[in-house]
């Protein structure tokens, strides 16, 4: 499957880092996210088709984080 790395702002712990865990798997086409709070690394594992990036970085920005 695909993946898609983004740099991402806003994370200050782990608990950020779930927060957007759970919020990105909630968008179509999304199969798993890892995100790394230290480092602000979010990768996002997707299908090939049915996966719009504007659509992820729209639900994590609901939540504060920027990318």
């Amino acid at each position: 499957m695909p993946q898609w790395k983004l740099d991402v702002t806003g994370m200050a712990s782990k608990e950020d880092s779930k927060k957007l865990i759970a919020k990105g798997e909630e968008v179509s086409g999304v199969r798993m996210v890892n995100a790394n709070h230290e480092t602000g690394v979010v990768v996002v594992t997707h299908t090939a088709d049915g996966f719009d990036q504007a659509t992820f970085k729209a639900a994590i920005a609901e939540l504060g984080f920027n990318s």
